[in-house]
């Protein structure tokens, strides 16, 4: 099970309605948070999922209203009793970025390990795998799929047909081999894990598309509202409402909730029509939405 949070859902600049776009990521105790625009950490404290927990920061690219709420962030987060390290990602000039912002609080009883990724990298983290792929906008930036693996079933009545006795069965479950018994002989079938997609600042792309490919989630930017505003998108490289509910559709994603309004967008749910013709499955985000995701009954 892994839960979502917007933790703010305005591009650009934050309103006293609307905070600067953030998603937060809860999984076994362990909380991701994607970008840190400035007021990101009052938004938080208002979600109430707590701070300390806050171990990796996933960062798309170096605009304002994606990083320089980082400084408070950290700030908090020692604040909070955090001893443990952080580790924050994101695109090529991260690191000096970073190392600039933390001028502001410079005594942290944590570490900070700052690493700068390359479009197609992955790694992974306390059972998450997390890739990145190149988003189109003016500097450079990245795009997130945060994935979590389901290991296959175990099968007790095969083992016990196989003479395996029950004290060893979680080393079968671990993929050991024992007695002669390979794990897979008391395995089923592989299954299929949760994935979710974190899409913001870009045109569409295909390499996009590819990198969100049947995510149980994306959470896309939808900048501009209105088809009217599609040159400004192109202009400043961002995506109107119709354009991201296109990628969702080209990617077979589950569902799609739209985040990153535009100031000019004053209400997002006067536009919804304009990405539910393209992808049905659309939710408007708004600040403090919450969604749960289960993996699917066999």
């Amino acid at each position: 099970m892994l839960d979502v949070a917007l933790v703010g859902t305005g591009g650009m600049m934050p309103l006293p309605n609307r905070w600067l776009s953030s998603v937060l990521v809860r999984y076994q105790g362990r909380l991701v948070l994607f970008d840190c625009g400035e007021g990101t950490q009052i938004s938080l404290r208002r979600l109430g999922w707590g701070f300390k927990d806050i171990g990796l920061i996933l960062i798309s690219h170096v605009h304002g209203d994606h990083v320089t709420g980082l400084p408070g962030l950290l700030l908090t987060l020692g604040n909070s009793g955090r001893t443990e390290a952080v580790r924050l990602v994101g695109p090529a000039g991260f690191r000096e970025i970073v190392e600039h912002l933390l001028v502001v609080a410079p005594h942290l009883p944590f570490d900070v390990h700052c690493r700068e990724l390359k479009a197609g990298e992955c790694f992974e983290l306390a059972g998450l795998k997390i890739t990145c792929g190149a988003a189109e906008h003016n500097v450079p930036c990245l795009a997130y799929r945060i994935d979590v693996p389901r290991g296959r079933r175990f099968l007790p009545e095969r083992a016990r047909e196989l003479g395996v006795p029950i004290q060893y069965w979680k080393l079968l479950q671990r993929g050991e081999t024992v007695a002669g018994v390979k794990s897979e002989a008391v395995l089923g079938p592989p299954r299929r894990g949760l994935a979710i997609g974190l899409v913001t600042d870009t045109r569409p792309t295909d390499s996009l598309v590819r990198l969100v490919t049947e995510v149980d989630l994306l959470i896309g930017e939808g900048m501009y509202g209105s088809d009217d505003d599609q040159p400004r998108a192109i202009e400043r490289k961002h995506m109107t409402f119709r354009e991201v509910a296109r990628l969702a559709a080209q990617a077979r994603a589950e569902q799609l909730v739209l985040t990153h309004f535009s100031p000019s967008v004053v209400d997002p749910q006067v536009f919804a029509a304009n990405a539910r013709e393209l992808f049905p499955e659309t939710t408007v985000g708004q600040d403090h939405l919450t969604l749960t995701l289960s993996f699917r009954d066999e």
